[in-house]
């Protein structure tokens, strides 16, 4: 019998799956599912991030950029805990994740092993998982891990996607089972879920009677695969599209129906279009609060005014912020293909909408006129910058933004035409995750240029895998966006409470002078090229000589601090309460 570990066996299922990288850091508590690791680096590489939540969104952003997933491996206690970050961001917007941890050894629970979680119950971690993974699973012996593996695979990937957790107790990584590594092919379901066809029909019918029609795309469609189903039915009814943070790409932002985003950080013309719609189709989208301007009728939507078809994969999701006038249950691509066959069939050949396509391009020109019409001559402001990198970016180009203003802005302003090519924690809006996303988002499309738009505060939580990226000699370009400060926050603080309101917010000395980070020396010190930039004119030669470069490459650009060339276009609206004691 040819006896394996649990490690063994863990590294062998990975191969299996097909995975390329495990993302982690060894200790103690993974000492021996590392030491398996090592005989299988030909087929398994291993990637040392410097920090474990770099770990989780280096995974997260190879999935958004390629549709495979990664695991994680992380040691016991803090190590592990520093990943929930990560967890927490891909959980919220459907991304699936592997995160294994190590755990005390089983005859040793409960008597205060190091970095052991006990006190309210026995090796207790998987309490602190739950809350932002699909399914926290522990293998408490060692012929329960192929299994183990196998279903936590199978929960991360159908379905509405998602993390797991697996917890591997140290015994069990080090122990032997004659368990055989099951074929990730036989034990994981086929096929997509596919929409009743009684619904499908009635949801043409009211389609085809639109005389406003518009599709809301969500993050389920780029999952799923979407962007051919969702263009030829958007070309059909001659229906506007707009898309959701998660799904940006998934519709070309240069097509004559796209009409960009809705909601809070929408855009002018994505809110218009959406909220005088007599129909709308949502597709793979929860209706999360910035998508609806925090539910406020007519900001957004208009619904029930709005007659909605709402297609998920999630059936809580349906109905559970607007109602529906027909809701159902399927894959984005299937629901979109079959929804397409029956309006072909009952429809008299593609619809005709001059007028309405004139609308869009006319409220899409003067949003882009609007964008631009705030630039103050000679400064470097965020959103020009942006613009400028877009333009000499080439169209194939996988961006990221993460928080703030550079999230923000880049979601309303950077235009992206192919799916899986802006990736954005939209639901967590999660500092730190710009530069290891970067990292993954390039090891998942070596071909592509990939650039990260990351605000200065963003970049210091985890500026440490600019070492990493040296160690890799990875192709990446790192866009700091730099206005010495979490200036987002400074420009709600002033806009909704009070021009002199704002606090906590400005990067400076022990004086109160400014104090911004040189982020150039910085990644010169951690092995990269770097180089600063303080002007208009010097933008596009450093853009061109860090996109020709190879990389790693840092451009540090010193932007313009006043509001006017800080913040972005509040199209929507947001409900931040106010202070009751502020008028």
């Amino acid at each position: 019998m040819n006896e394996k570990t649990g490690g063994e066996i863990v590294a062998d299922y990975l191969i299996a799956e097909g995975v390329p990288y495990v993302c982690g850091i060894p200790g103690h508590g993974d000492m021996a599912l590392f030491d398996a690791l090592k005989d299988r680096t030909d087929q398994l590489a291993l990637l040392k991030p410097r920090h474990e939540q770099s770990a989780a969104h280096i995974a997260d952003a190879y999935y958004r950029a390629s549709g495979a997933p990664l695991a994680t491996v992380t040691s016991i206690g803090p190590g592990s805990i520093n990943t929930i970050v990560g967890l927490a961001t891909s959980y919220v917007d459907s991304i699936p994740v592997v995160a294994i941890t190590g755990g005390p050894q089983t005859y040793m629970y409960g008597r205060g092993v190091l970095q052991e979680v006990e006190r309210q119950a026995d090796s207790d971690f998987s309490s602190l998982m739950r809350p932002v993974v699909k399914r926290s699973f522990i293998a408490h012996q060692p012929d329960m891990v192929a299994s183990v593996m196998s279903r936590a695979f199978n929960h991360a990937m159908t379905g509405r996607p998602g993390p797991v957790h697996i917890e591997l107790p140290m015994d069990v990584q080090a122990q032997l089972t004659d368990s055989v590594v099951p074929d990730p092919s036989k034990h994981r379901p086929k096929g997509r879920i596919s929409p009743d066809s009684a619904n499908i029909d009635e949801a043409a019918k009211l389609l085809l009677t639109a005389r406003r029609p518009v599709i809301l795309a969500g993050g389920g469609c780029v999952h799923a695969e979407a962007a051919t189903e969702l263009k030829q039915l958007a070309e059909y009814l001659g229906a506007p599209v707009v898309v959701t943070m998660t799904a940006k790409g998934i519709f070309p932002e240069d097509h004559p129906l796209s009409a960009e985003h809705t909601g809070a950080n929408g855009t002018r013309c994505g809110n218009t279009l959406t909220k005088t719609a007599d129909v709308l189709l949502a597709v793979g989208t929860r209706f999360a609060e910035q998508t609806c301007s925090s539910y406020v009728p007519g900001e957004s939507f208009d619904i029930p005014k709005t007659k909605l078809i709402h297609f998920d994969i999630d059936p809580t999701e349906i109905g559970k912020n607007y109602p529906t006038e027909i809701g159902a249950v399927c894959d984005a691509k299937t629901g979109l293909s079959d929804l397409l066959a029956s309006v072909s069939d009952l429809g008299q050949g593609k619809i005709d909408r001059a007028d309405y396509k004139s609308e869009i391009s006319t409220l899409r020109n003067a949003w882009r006129s609007e964008l631009k019409e705030r630039w103050n001559p000679g400064v470097l402001s965020m959103s020009r910058l942006l613009h400028m990198i877009r333009d000499i970016a080439p169209r194939e180009t996988v961006a990221i933004a993460s928080a703030g203003h550079p999230q923000i802005q880049a979601f309303q302003e950077f235009l992206s035409f192919e799916p899986r090519t802006m990736l954005s924690p939209g639901g967590f809006s999660t500092m730190g995750y710009t530069l290891p996303a970067a990292i993954g988002a390039k090891l998942a499309q070596p071909d592509r240029p990939v650039i990260g738009l990351a605000g200065d505060g963003d970049l210091m939580q985890t500026v440490q895998e600019l070492h990493l990226a040296a160690e890799l000699g990875i192709d990446i370009v790192i866009a700091c966006l730099n206005n010495s400060g979490w200036l987002s926050i400074r420009d709600f603080q002033r806009g909704m409470f009070g021009e002199d309101r704002s606090v906590a917010v400005e990067f400076t000395d022990h004086l109160g002078n400014p104090n911004p980070v040189d982020f150039a020396a910085v990644a010169r010190a951690m092995g990269c090229e770097a180089e600063q930039v303080n002007s208009i004119e010097d933008v596009n030669p450093a853009m061109g000589r860090a996109l020709s470069s190879g990389g790693p490459y840092l451009v540090d650009f010193r932007l313009g601090r006043e509001p006017a060339d800080t913040e972005g276009i509040n199209a929507g609206y947001w409900d931040l309460p106010k202070p009751a004691y502020l008028p």
